[in-house]
């Protein structure tokens, strides 16, 4: 854990941590509190939830929950704890709500992909066809009276990294909160949460290096979370493939968008539905934007930008 102070604008003495997991770094920055010694130990508290998080359901963890439920699949039900059957329970809801857009079945897809890129090839229509069979969040089969969960199909594997960094900064927000915070900066490998003042959050350039925004949004007091697709990708004979998978086709989206990033409340909402949106892409995914009650900025392929109306005047083109 890194934890220091170091001088800012909005209070005499910062706090900050940085640290990995859940597959990234992360950056809890504490800018204004109420007593300084519970700051230090609500901020503390928080990456010990994160870490606690990331050993119980991380995929790349042997003995994680995730990975005991994925060796059941097509067996056994599995004992699992209430953050996970909460976020199974969530996933379920998001992929229904989104029409299957969203999915957490497609670890056997995303595995075949990274095989592929890897190799600098493609995945024949017969292997995406065969691997497509394993996605069906509907086979995630919850039982909320003994708390097991179990995968119907054997073969079929989940993955909450769609999801996990969303729920985690929400809970880090809760903590901060609840230890006497009243204003933070959480950034969890791009999930951004704001406690407290505005703060700018920039919207990255999908053609330029990473750190280069190509416009910025205020968010006070609000979660941001961005799906895109320049984060992993490789390119085959011209053509670009990148990571986000779309669950009804096998592969890579094309919907017509580079990125999309959504403002609200709840990150773990945000998470979900970042990534729906950007496989539904802006004309499909807007009525779902709006019965979430979320503002939206949207980058085309062509790298237009254009933004939900209730951003009007809050975000800024650079």
């Amino acid at each position: 854990m890194q934890n220091f102070l170091k001088q800012s604008d909005q209070n005499p003495v910062a706090l900050e941590t940085i640290f990995e997991a859940l597959g990234t770094t992360n950056r809890i920055l504490v800018s204004a509190y109420r007593e300084r010694i519970a700051a230090g130990e609500a901020l503390k508290r928080a990456e010990e939830r994160v870490r606690a998080l990331h050993e119980r359901l991380s995929v790349f963890q042997p003995e994680s929950e995730l990975s005991l439920l994925n060796a059941s699949a097509g067996c056994s039900s599995v004992p699992v704890g209430k953050d996970a059957f909460l976020l199974l329970r969530e996933s379920k809801r998001f992929s229904a709500l989104s029409e299957k857009a969203f999915s957490i079945t497609t670890r056997a897809l995303s595995a075949l992909w990274e095989i592929h890129a890897r190799c600098g090839t493609v995945p024949s229509r017969a292997e995406v066809e065969h691997t497509l069979s394993l996605v069906n969040d509907e086979d995630i089969m919850l039982d909320e009276e003994a708390q097991t969960a179990e995968l119907r199909i054997f073969g079929q594997s989940v993955d909450l990294g769609a999801i996990a960094k969303g729920y985690a900064a929400d809970e880090v927000r809760r903590i901060l909160i609840e230890g006497g915070i009243t204003g933070a900066l959480i950034n969890l490998g791009g999930t951004v949460s704001v406690i407290g003042e505005s703060k700018h959050v920039g919207i990255q350039h999908p053609d330029r290096t990473t750190g280069i925004p190509m416009g910025h949004v205020s968010i006070c007091d609000a979660c941001a979370v961005t799906s895109g697709d320049y984060e992993r990708y490789y390119e085959v004979d011209g053509t670009r493939y990148h990571h986000i998978v779309d669950p009804r086709t096998g592969y890579p989206s094309r919907s017509g968008l580079r990125s999309v990033t959504l403002i609200g409340e709840s990150a773990l909402a945000l998470d979900a539905l970042s990534t729906a949106v950007f496989v539904l892409g802006a004309e499909k995914g807007l009525p779902l934007i709006q019965q979430a009650g979320l503002e939206a900025v949207f980058v085309t392929d062509q790298l237009d930008v254009f933004c939900t109306d209730g951003l009007r005047g809050n975000f800024e083109l650079l």
